[in-house]
């Protein structure tokens, strides 16, 4: 799933988080991050996504 998430944002910049719960991450897991993670894992990870958008915010 990470490496779809990398490619993801190599391509779009961004991800929103809602994204983990749609195809093609949704192909690897029918329930997303929710299915391979512990949550704290997942908060790590929303976190991370949410610092990229705010860099990306800032160089615009």
């Amino acid at each position: 799933m990470f490496t779809l998430i990398v490619d993801h944002l190599t391509e779009h910049g961004v991800m929103e988080p809602t994204r983990l719960y749609e195809s093609p991450f949704t192909d690897i897991a029918p329930y997303g991050p929710d299915g391979l993670f512990p949550s704290v894992d997942i908060d790590a990870l929303l976190q991370v996504l949410d610092g990229v958008r705010a860099t990306a915010s800032e160089a615009a």
